[in-house]
């Protein structure tokens, strides 16, 4: 794996933005802190101060200088942390006692150098000077501990931060290498399917992170693709199969055409062969038909009507052609407004002419052939049954899909491209068609989308992907 790859990941780079925000934090805070604990502890370092100073108030008010001195050498001499130094001096700044060398400039609360005093510490020393009569008392107290709290502080702020960064940079990098190599294994996935490896999948993991996600959605797609390219290739073969008969037909009879003396017979081959070619030319042009459906966007053409008033029109247009067939049509009256659907009529038309004109060619005769409309839930339904054989519910997908036919079919007219225009119109539209069992016959089920809800001509929104029932054709969004 490349090392450019994982530091200059999302996650690493994150943490490095994590770090910069941790340090100006920790600095702003640690320094917050730092003068805080500071001002604290010199607070408490003047209250002790303050406490000495009462002290040396009290000695010059018992007995004045000489009193002082007493004090002044006894405290000198009886406290070992050697922390404190007191002076006592006259105004001419001649020392009386003390361990303080030489008086101090100011008056009030001061700083005193280390060398300042006779003390066993190289700290400077917090002090007071006031006046006691006629005499310079100092009081003061070693910042020693100030100073080596204040280091303890800064260096454990220093050891946190340090810790925290080094941990973010390794999680970082950790988290980075991760996803860097989840990224390899899809972009390795990737190509092997652009190669023509259309059966390996991304492995998913157990975190369920965003990758894992990805991957599943990438997984679905790759699904389908599959399921893309092996209709495909079924469509391939069954067009090489299909067309195959017609083509061998039309040049056996102009090979005849040729060869025949009678210019009477070789018209009649002629004529044959060009009724195959029709034939042949009808059907491309319905392949081509039901390729353009699919992969256009294009809703211009798109208005609302009345799925009613549709099937009304083609059950008074069939219902004398079933009747000459020995078939009956039944339809249901509904009010010509009802039941809108926003689509393309002429397209809906169509679909609903090859699934009559499917039921009327393998229902048998004597069949009774329904039309019904109805509205559910805002929802343009539109039912077509019939009490023929039907289909057996193992083969009712199989039968949406290009030059499918069952084999009992397959000596009667046709290519089997009927149900596959209705399945590419129903998914134009956004419907749904299901296949059941009329008990007996078949019953197709048309679900139209509210027309309010149906996308506009500007309106460009996919449907999300839904999980197909059995039997069931989903609205696929076109492609674009």
């Amino acid at each position: 794996m490349d090392r450019a790859s994982v530091f200059s990941g999302v996650a690493f780079r994150s943490a490095l933005l994590f770090l910069l925000v941790f340090a100006v934090v920790l600095g702003i805070g640690g320094y917050a802190i730092f003068r805080t604990t500071q001002a604290s502890m010199t607070d408490q370092l003047r209250s002790s101060i303050t406490q000495d100073f009462d002290l040396l108030r009290d000695a010059n008010v018992t007995g004045g200088e000489t009193e002082l001195i007493k004090f002044i050498r006894a405290a000198v001499a009886t406290r070992s942390d050697k922390q404190s130094a007191f002076g006592l001096f006259k105004l001419s700044g001649r020392r009386i006692a003390g361990n303080i060398v030489a008086a101090p400039k100011f008056h009030g609360w001061g700083t005193l150098p280390a060398e300042g005093a006779q003390a066993a510490v190289d700290a400077p020393f917090l002090g007071y000077v006031e006046m006691l009569d006629d005499n310079v008392v100092v009081a003061a107290r070693s910042e020693r501990f100030l100073l080596t709290e204040g280091g303890v502080i800064l260096n454990a702020l220093i050891l946190v931060g340090v810790v925290i960064c080094a941990s973010a940079l390794v999680i970082g990098y950790v988290l980075s290498h991760s996803v860097s190599a989840k990224l390899e294994v899809i972009d390795r996935t990737l190509d092997q399917v652009s190669r023509g490896n259309s059966e390996i999948r991304l492995p998913v993991g157990r975190s369920n992170d965003q990758i894992d996600h990805v991957s599943r959605q990438i997984n679905a797609h790759l699904d389908r693709l599959s399921e893309f390219m092996a209709g495909m290739r079924n469509t391939i073969v069954a067009i090489a199969h299909d067309l195959k008969s017609p083509l061998n037909r039309a040049y056996l009879l102009l090979q005849e055409a040729a060869t025949e003396s009678e210019p009477a017979a070789a018209s009649a081959r002629l004529e044959r062969a060009q009724a195959e070619m029709e034939t042949l030319g009808g059907v491309l042009d319905t392949v081509l038909r039901i390729s353009r459906i699919e992969t256009s966007d294009d809703s211009s053409s798109f208005t609302e009507f009345s799925a009613a008033e549709l099937v009304r029109d083609l059950a008074q247009t069939f219902e004398p052609v079933l009747d000459g067939n020995g078939q009956t049509l039944r339809w249901n009256e509904v009010p010509p407004s009802g039941a809108p659907v926003f689509g393309d009529r002429r397209m809906v038309q169509q679909m609903l002419v090859n699934l009559i004109e499917n039921a009327g060619r393998y229902a048998g005769p004597e069949a009774t052939i329904s039309l019904a409309v109805r509205t559910v839930d805002g929802q343009a339904v539109i039912v077509v049954a019939d009490d023929g054989p039907g289909i057996p519910a193992d083969k009712r997908d199989e039968v949406f899909e290009p030059f499918r036919r069952l084999d009992a079919d397959r000596g009667s007219p046709g290519a089997g491209l009927g149900l596959a225009l209705v399945k590419a119109v129903a998914a134009r539209h956004h419907a749904t068609i299901v296949l059941g069992d009329n008990g007996p016959g078949l019953i197709a089920t048309i679900t139209f989308p509210p027309s309010a809800d149906s996308p506009r001509p500007a309106e460009r929104t996919l449907p999300a992907p839904v999980a197909p029932s059995p039997h069931v054709v989903p609205a696929a969004a076109p492609q674009p």
